[in-house]
């Protein structure tokens, strides 16, 4: 099977008109899934249906919370267009989350029902805990990054059992780099904008490097894009978030030289390169430079 065969199954649940008129979705799992699919596919005693069943499961439970965690919770009086925006994003949520138990329970995978549902649970009592320490402001930048790093590694880390012990641990191994990568990406483009919210490895490192003055700025209600893109350039966030991709990048591709099989490798190396091509403006500059 093609390597995004579970993104065009998917697509048969996600792809309504209704939606992509009047709302948003978040990106994709895609990294993660493939990586869970890539590991199945590989295991001793192959089972076609946990192989498709299972990412396919893991990619709508985990868009489904990604889009809930979407929905403006703010309390003020909304447009007619903004409130469908927010009742659509309900309902898919609710509606990717729930498809996951048919899907398991048609391709027998009942104890998998019982650890994702496990998984989920574990998923909502880390967001609660991250919003509070967010809310009290308690978490420096490099937490906030783990923290995100184990939201996006929960529900996946529910399949472990389900892989050859041989790979067991490279599996964890790989799953978290891979999810710091995606964590990474997402903060290096939400940095552009300032931050509606006190939150966001931009934000919340600022705030730990800056003069009295900055952090006086950056703590105001609203601060405007041009302050906020001198900020970043003078703290140098970008830089530490590429750094840290590149960092993880590495890591990732050390792993996948420790597994066995060079079609293992080569499927999995293929995982890795929507990092690598993040990466390529950076590493040609300094190639040049």
């Amino acid at each position: 099977m093609r390597p995004d065969h579970i993104t065009e199954l998917a697509r048969k649940y996600v792809d309504y008109d209704m939606i992509s008129t009047h709302t948003e979705l978040p990106d994709f799992p895609v990294p993660r899934v493939r990586l869970l699919y890539t590991f199945l596919n590989h295991r001793e005693q192959y089972s076609g249906q946990l192989t498709e069943a299972g990412p396919l499961a893991a990619f709508l439970v985990q868009l489904g919370m990604d889009t809930h965690d979407m929905i403006d919770v703010e309390e003020r009086q909304k447009e007619e267009k903004e409130m469908r925006s927010r009742q659509l994003k309900v309902l898919a949520g609710d509606y990717f989350s729930s498809v996951f138990y048919q899907l398991l329970a048609h391709s027998g995978q009942i104890r998998l029902v019982n650890s994702m549902s496990a998984a989920i649970c574990e998923v909502n009592r880390l967001k609660v805990r991250l919003y509070n320490s967010l809310k009290r402001m308690l978490l420096p930048a490099e937490a906030y990054v783990k923290e995100r790093v184990k939201l996006k590694m929960t529900l996946f880390l529910s399949f472990s059992q389900q892989m050859d012990k041989s790979v067991r641990n490279v599996w964890d191994l790989l799953l978290e780099e891979l999810s710091h990568c995606e964590v990474v990406m997402e903060e290096i483009k939400q940095s552009v904008t300032s931050p509606a919210e006190r939150k966001g490895f931009a934000y919340l490192r600022i705030l730990e490097s800056a003069t009295a003055e900055d952090k006086e700025r950056i703590s105001r209600d609203s601060i405007g894009p041009g302050e906020w893109h001198q900020l970043l350039n003078k703290y140098t966030i970008r830089e530490q978030l590429l750094t840290m991709l590149r960092h993880s990048a590495d890591r990732v591709e050390q792993l996948i030289g420790e597994c066995q099989g060079d079609k293992l490798r080569s499927e999995l190396a293929a995982v890795l390169e929507p990092v690598k091509m993040a990466l390529a403006p950076e590493r040609q500059m300094i190639q040049e430079g």
